[in-house]
């Protein structure tokens, strides 16, 4: 990857520089065909689509797939790019959703609650728009592997994010009945991704406090670039070594999830 902290928002591939960026796309694709068990012939909503090829892959076997995304150009060549019937396209914020109640049968969202401002307004929203018997699968980064103790998040994109815990309890306020389960990868995968996104102390501390004290603008005018988790220079890799297989959705092992997934329906938690 490359010293920007924003990549992690995965591209197609066509647009990877290195083989990092690349295990991300395959990873991103891994989440999206866990959950095109729960699209499958329902009217669904992908939440934070990003260039829409997730939409696009859970619209082969969707009865309805509207792709909702608050960056417009990113939308815009999601439309250009992806031009099935069953696959609308819509710019909108996800605290303020444009859709009457109960308008899906499945919403997904994927890197979208380490993002939000209003967490809470969020998932209410993913809950209104949900059908009664409706299912939420939202994923986001395990911080566990990512961050120290105390640590912001070096993603800049990212306002917060979530151990397990933490997140079985953000979603578990809106929705009682929530699942967490996490997506792991073969060793050799799960030790590239653990090296991309495996925080130095020596290094992200002195950052962290660096942050704290110095104003933005001055560590901008003097261009601190201090080494993070993940940064890489584009080299050639070999694509065809690695495939969406390589990853896979579990429900224990925690320690080795990625990415956290919570599998939320509507109701209380003793229905």
């Amino acid at each position: 990857m490359t010293g920007q902290d924003t990549r992690e928002r995965a591209a197609p591939a066509s647009h990877a520089q290195t083989l990092e960026d690349y295990l991300v796309y395959l990873k991103h694709l891994a989440l999206y065909k866990f959950a095109a068990s729960f699209t499958a012939r329902k009217r669904a909503l992908d939440l934070g689509c990003g260039e829409g090829y997730g939409s696009d892959a859970l619209a082969h076997t969707a009865r309805l797939i509207v792709a909702a995304e608050r960056d417009g150009a990113a939308l815009g060549r999601a439309r250009q790019k992806y031009t099935r019937a069953n696959l609308a396209f819509v710019v909108c914020d996800a605290q303020a959703l444009p859709f009457r109640a109960a308008s899906f049968e499945t919403v997904v969202s994927f890197g979208m609650i380490a993002r939000i401002p209003n967490v809470r307004k969020y998932l209410e929203e993913i809950e209104r728009v949900n059908a009664a018997a409706g299912v939420a699968i939202i994923a986001t980064p395990n911080r566990a592997l990512r961050l120290l103790p105390f640590q912001k998040p070096w993603n800049r994109d990212h306002l917060r994010e979530y151990s397990a815990r933490d997140l079985a309890r953000v979603v578990g306020a809106v929705f009682p009945r929530t699942q967490l389960r996490g997506i792991t990868a073969t060793p050799a995968v799960l030790e590239i991704e653990k090296r991309r996104v495996r925080p130095n102390p020596f290094v992200a501390y002195p950052k962290m406090l660096a942050q704290m004290i110095v104003p933005n603008s001055w560590l901008n005018r003097i261009k601190v670039r201090l080494r993070r988790p993940g940064s890489a220079t584009a080299e050639p890799f070999d694509a065809t070594k690695f495939a969406v297989d390589d990853f896979s959705v579990v429900d224990n092992g925690s320690a080795t999830w990625l990415n956290l997934i919570a599998i939320s329906r509507r109701g209380e938690a003793n229905e």
